[in-house]
């Protein structure tokens, strides 16, 4: 939380302002964690304990106790890490994902497409995060950022993201620490994205065994768990070959130019921007189209808006029938979570920034975010609501870099 700002006693009418814009600012603060510790508790009732009470977790451990694939029946090979208590917990989540990506459920594949390119987006958007100023870990190769993504693979981020953005320093320091000390580190997310996840992602979905082999598929969607962990090593495998060293103080302030992190941040942001904006609208496209022409679809039933999108209700008393609509329902509501936790924290991000004056609500930056939502997607809306702060502030930046090199030749100019 930053520290409340010093203000001249002689000067009553800033100390007012001055007092009501902390006072805003801590309420800001206040209803977002309290909105996110919220968020993760029902995120705790919709994955966990409903998929424990529709019969998913039941069913799970049933195929994975006898070394089945569920609904294909395929025997398997356990062993990936050689680490037997990982090795299982492997077991657990190759059970969970394989109906959504052997192609047997559509629907689902395609509610999963969407999850990845909205999910690739939110990465991004947390690995930008990670390499402000504030952070001091940059250099590990198990870094927070990297932390958090290990953690919501294993527990889903429909509980971790709501905690990690409610108790990280992430949105909480000045508006100057939206700098990075390595452009480098910034650039080099965007291949980090392409070799760790896209790819990853592209290869386990591909169809076996007339693409790949069942094996090989199997252990794409085991390594597919860990891709945190690769997207830290690609990053910074990457950023040292490019990367910058500071040995002066020229080296930092070119490093600090707001125009050359405009354009490392802008690059990104474009680049997660296409990954949200591609899967949905392609998706939406496709579910419209089965709303509207079924005679199009086999099974139109699957691309319905409300199957996609939609999340059974955690106080419905459904029972799942198959592992495969247990998975729909617990990835569905991750989504659904992850959707709600990023845009709250890239809301009350923007409007601490841009709006720090104002209550809680914006309602110009309600309906920006709601239009860009129909545009790109939820988590497109949350790089862009991001983006925009961080303009804002690179602006002022300039605007006050400016003002430092003109004030030389004012004061000759009126001494003249």
């Amino acid at each position: 939380m930053p520290s409340r700002p010093s203000t001249d006693d002689s000067s009553p009418r800033t100390t007012t302002f001055v007092d009501r814009v902390w006072s805003v600012m801590n309420m800001h603060l206040f209803v977002r964690n309290t909105s996110l510790i919220a968020l993760a508790v029902f995120g705790y009732v919709a994955l966990w304990k409903f998929a424990t009470d529709n019969g998913t977790f039941s069913l799970m451990r049933e195929w994975s106790s006898q070394n089945r694939l569920p609904g294909t029946g395929e025997k398997y090979a356990t062993e990936f890490t050689q680490w037997r208590t990982l090795d299982i917990f492997l077991k657990s989540l190759l059970t969970l994902f394989w109906p959504m990506v052997n192609g047997t459920q559509p629907g689902s594949s395609l509610m999963c497409f969407y999850f990845a390119g909205q999910g690739i987006a939110a990465w991004i958007l947390t690995a930008i995060e990670g390499q402000r100023r504030g952070h001091k870990d940059n250099s590990r190769l198990i870094s927070f950022t990297a932390a958090y993504g290990l953690l919501f693979q294993a527990l889903g981020i429909g509980i971790v993201g709501p905690v990690f953005f409610a108790f990280s320093p992430l949105g909480d320091r000045s508006t100057s620490a939206v700098l990075t000390r390595y452009t480098a580190e910034i650039n080099a997310i965007i291949p980090a994205t392409i070799g760790a996840i896209i790819i990853p992602t592209i290869l386990m979905s591909l169809h076996a065994p007339t693409a790949i082999s069942l094996e090989h598929k199997i252990d794409l969607i085991r390594l597919w768990q860990f891709f945190p962990l690769l997207f830290r090593l690609c990053q910074r495998v990457w950023s040292s070959f490019v990367l910058v060293r500071i040995t002066s103080y020229r080296d930092e302030i070119a490093e600090k130019n707001p125009e050359t992190q405009r354009r490392a941040f802008g690059r990104v942001y474009i680049v997660g921007l296409c990954c949200a904006a591609v899967p949905h609208i392609s998706t939406v496209v496709a579910s419209l189209t089965a709303l509207l022409c079924p005679t199009f679809f086999a099974t139109p039933t699957a691309f319905h808006p409300v199957n996609l999108f939609v999340p059974v209700s955690p106080f419905s008393g459904h029972q799942a029938s198959t592992v495969g609509q247990g998975a729909h329902w617990f990835l569905q509501w991750d989504m659904t979570l992850m959707f709600s936790t990023y845009l709250i924290w890239a809301y009350f991000a923007n409007i601490e920034v841009i709006y720090p004056a104002s209550g809680v609500i914006s309602s110009s930056l309600v309906l920006r975010i709601i239009a860009w939502s129909l545009l790109f997607g939820p988590m497109g809306a949350a790089l862009l609501a991001t983006w925009e702060r961080d303009d804002f502030v690179l602006n002022a930046l300039e605007h006050k870099i400016k003002s430092r090199k003109d004030l030389p030749a004012e004061v000759t100019s009126r001494i003249g």
